[in-house]
């Protein structure tokens, strides 16, 4: 993906999940270009003229442990859900949304047998709790 096309998917993301103030990734030239790119624009015209916040960029040591499973989980997940298949745009994007869903369903705890009244803490259930919180200061 070049610079450019990062920064259509940025735009995309940003009107999907709102703007987000830093954008934790790995040191792909995608990334740093981009953030090159952002990095030299006049954020105070921007700030001044609109609400949107500079983005602050944190890079990812490389070969980040947990990162990569991340990207592990997602290739598995694609692996077994497409197989060999050709897919349209809208379908691709619509199969990783159904990805993404099943990766942040994933409990961030374990959970024990002993208690059935806990429910575990899951990314989708943080990400549900900040949208309500968002939401209700419009």
């Amino acid at each position: 993906m070049s610079t450019n096309g990062f920064l259509l998917a940025l735009r995309r993301f940003i009107a999907r999940r709102g703007q987000s103030r830093i954008i934790y990734c790995d040191n792909g030239t995608n990334f740093v270009g981009a953030s090159n790119v952002l990095r030299d624009l006049n954020w105070k015209q921007i700030t001044d003229d609109t609400s949107i916040p500079p983005i602050q960029w944190k890079f990812n040591p490389p070969n980040a442990s947990w990162w990569e499973r991340l990207v592990g989980i997602l290739k598995k997940l694609l692996r077994r859900v497409l197989g060999r298949a050709s897919l349209t745009s809208e379908e691709m994007t619509t199969i990783l949304c159904d990805c993404e869903a099943v990766n942040n369903s994933c409990p961030l705890t374990y959970v024990t047998e002993n208690d059935a009244t806990l429910i575990p803490v899951s990314p989708s259930t943080i990400f549900a709790r900040h949208s309500k919180k968002r939401c209700s200061r419009s």
